[in-house]
């Protein structure tokens, strides 16, 4: 069905907002603005905004379309921009449409939580796609909630959505965000808060009208939501205070007021299992357009931004993934522009040939390519949990006596930093939190004798029993530097009903020895040598993730709780280790004689040794042939390389023999004696150098 162009006058009539439209500028010179409203599929009427390219630059059209579909609000009807206020995409020459949200601002229908946002997405690029001003290519783009529209409104697809870029967002919104490893998000339930506390739409047909719930009424609510919200916020460092709300039972109908509000809330609280519901947010399945993601290791989006990556390439989509060093407030570098300049405008700009995923190792301080996730070249190293708190890559050969704890569901371990939203995130030091406490178990390896770099994700196996028929286990892997501080990598949890199925719970026989293994994460992460790795256990991380309350019982709607003796165990039969995906180690160890001895005007070869770390096996042949790229400049001159050395470089080669001696063949020295310098970088890890030395011919 072909969606209605209708002006914003007209509407503002029938919904009867004392407000004046804002006709469409034609200035003599200078982008266009107009605005309108736009019916969807089942006749809700959704605020939308229109940015078109300036015509004495651009041409008079029609153009390449960026829509951007937000539940923050995208400005007043009949207000126009100011100087300040275009958005930046029609001064490269795209249009821009923004919308509202149903049941967002000035949008009409109920706002139910990013579930109508597939449908809604679709009808608004069809509406697009009939526009006079749209040439047919249209992208779509966001960051953060914005971004989770982008990607859910590519679930169904388009012939007219060509590209997106649902940056720092989930494309399996309720599977790895709102619930993680069987647990409930803190930071869902806050970001649901403080939407509900201002932004539901007020008009005619809008969410507040559709509640049947009456102004005096909803002010009422709202006030009561915003004091929730500063509670929440003001307490989530130490949520266990007496007056937090945070320890509020049951979370189903959390508060009396937002529930009112936004009752949906409870929609999605109900569904606890993976199921048809949940699996409707999945939309990284279904996804057939190139898609741009970004995120940062301490990103509350960044499971889901590896996890699409990984899904879609796998689908064989053409896909894109930065991962910066930050948090969700701090994006790492992203060429937007230049994705959508090459899929909507046919511009050859290079970007699809670069390696698909950029990524930051962090503590190195420097940036590194791959060509998938986790890189080809890493290796997976067990390490394993040992009695007395020990860390080790040694396997338990004996009856080494299991730890066990209790797990108090009023006193739970605090959060302190990872990939948070509202709470602390980052790599934080959990000193703090570790101090006088005697429920988390701590696991130690010695201090490292070199550099261990570990990217990729990081997979916990534990034999682990409980005196209940269910509780939790989390994880953390912390870097102990050499002053005791002990910085958070990453952390993660396991409901223990959900061991074995996200669908299908199955709850624990007390006492009995289950094998459970959780996924707590990725990172690109560089320990440093005098540095320790450790691993802590626990039942609790909190609020970041919502408490078990060990009964085995309902989730959400108890009141209830007990208190759980859990055990983790490190004998042979029964070993706990944590699964780190450990990047082999390179370095030049010397220059072979062979390069030492040539003469100035000759070809040549260059050839040295290389060797890998010891963790690494020496058997497997791609530690040998990874790409690497090989520099040569003459010494005191680094801007004008004289050869530069690829693997599979058929006209400059190099070579690795039996003896893993690396050497470069028909190297052209200059006619005058010169010392060279030769630099080698692992060009699969972003150009990082492994190794520098100088020959000479003088």
């Amino acid at each position: 069905m072909r969606k209605a162009i209708i002006p914003v006058l007209a509407v503002l009539f029938v919904i009867g907002l004392l407000v004046s439209p804002a006709p469409a500028v034609l200035a003599d010179s200078g982008p266009i603005f107009s605005d309108t409203y736009v019916e969807m599929s089942d006749g809700a009427l959704l605020y939308t905004r229109v940015y078109l390219p300036d015509p004495d630059i651009w041409g008079p059209g029609p153009y390449p379309v960026i829509l951007s579909r937000t539940p923050y609000g995208i400005g007043t009807p009949g207000s126009p921009p100011t100087n300040t206020t275009w958005p930046v995409d029609v001064q490269m020459g795209y249009a821009r449409v923004d919308q509202d949200t149903r049941g967002r601002y000035y949008s009409q229908g109920l706002d139910r939580l990013f579930y109508d946002d597939t449908s809604d997405g679709y009808d608004a690029v069809d509406w697009i796609a009939a526009q006079e001003w749209c040439d047919g290519n249209i992208g779509a783009y966001g960051y953060s909630a914005p971004g989770n529209t982008a990607f859910l409104a590519a679930g169904e697809p388009h012939p007219n959505l060509k590209a997106i870029a649902p940056l720092s967002s989930s494309g399996n919104l309720q599977n790895d965000l709102t619930f993680e490893g069987g647990a409930f998000r803190g930071d869902a339930l806050m970001w649901g808060i403080y939407q509900t506390a201002g932004g539901l739409s007020l008009v005619p047909g809008g969410h507040r009208d559709l509640l049947g719930i009456d102004p005096m009424t909803w002010m009422s609510h709202t006030m009561m939501v915003y004091s929730l919200a500063g509670n929440l916020l003001y307490y989530a460092g130490y949520p266990t205070a007496p007056a937090s709300y945070w320890m509020h039972l049951p979370w189903y109908d959390f508060h009396p007021n937002y529930a009112a509000m936004q009752p949906y809330a409870n929609e999605v609280i109900s569904h606890p299992d993976q199921d048809a519901w949940r699996d409707s947010y999945k939309v990284y399945d279904t996804v057939e357009v190139p898609t741009l993601l970004a995120t940062g290791w301490y990103d509350f989006f960044q499971r889901c931004q590896v996890d699409a990556f990984v899904a879609l390439q796998d689908r064989g989509v053409p896909v894109k993934l930065i991962v910066g060093p930050g948090t969700h407030g701090t994006p790492p570098p992203i060429p937007v522009y230049e994705w959508f300049d090459y899929w909507l405008k046919g511009i050859d700009n290079g970007i699809i040939d670069e390696p698909p995923i950029q990524y930051y190792c962090m503590e190195a301080d420097e940036w590194r390519w791959a060509n998938q996730w986790p890189p080809e070249e890493v290796e997976y190293v067990d390490y394993y949990l040992h009695e007395d708190g020990v860390l080790s890559t040694d396997s338990p050969t004996g009856c080494e006596e299991p730890a066990s704890y209790t797990y108090d569901p009023m006193d739970p371990v605090i959060t302190m930093g990872g990939t948070n939203l509202f709470l602390s995130a980052g790599s934080l030091d959990q000193t703090p939190i570790v101090l006088g406490r005697d429920d988390i178990l701590t696991y130690t390896g010695s201090p490292l004798t070199e550099d261990v770099e570990v990217a990729g994700p990081l997979t916990v196996v534990l034999s682990a029993s409980s005196n209940c028929t269910d509780t939790d286990f989390t994880a953390k892997v912390i870097d102990v530097h050499p002053d005791g501080e002990l910085m958070l990598v990453a952390d993660g949890i396991i409901r223990a009903r959900y061991r074995d199925s996200m669908a299908t719970p199955e709850l624990m026989e007390p006492g009995e020895v289950y094998t459970i293994t959780f996924y707590i994460g990725n990172i690109d992460y560089l320990f440093e040598a005098g540095h320790s790795i450790r691993v802590d256990i626990s039942s609790s991380n909190f609020p970041k993730y919502d408490r078990n309350l060990n009964t085995g019982g309902e989730l959400y709607t108890e009141t209830e709780w007990v208190v759980a003796e859990n055990t983790i165990y490190h004998d042979a039969a029964n070993p706990s280790y944590i699964m780190l995906p450990v990047v082999p180690t390179w370095e030049v160890t010397e220059l072979l004689p062979g390069s030492a001895s040539n003469k100035a005007g000759r070809t040549m070869p260059v050839k040295f040794s290389l060797t890998v770390a010891e963790s690494t096996d020496p058997e497997q042949p791609f530690v040998y042939n990874e790409d690497l790229e090989i520099v040569i400049y003459a010494k005191g001159n680094p801007g004008d390389i004289l050869q530069t050395s690829t693997f599979g470089d058929t006209s400059r080669d190099y070579r690795i023999n039996a003896k893993k001696e690396l050497y470069i063949t028909n190297f052209e020295t200059l006619a005058t004696p010169t010392t060279y310098v030769v630099e080698v970088y692992r060009y699969k890890a972003g150009g990082m150098l492994v190794g520098t030395f100088e020959f000479s011919t003088v």
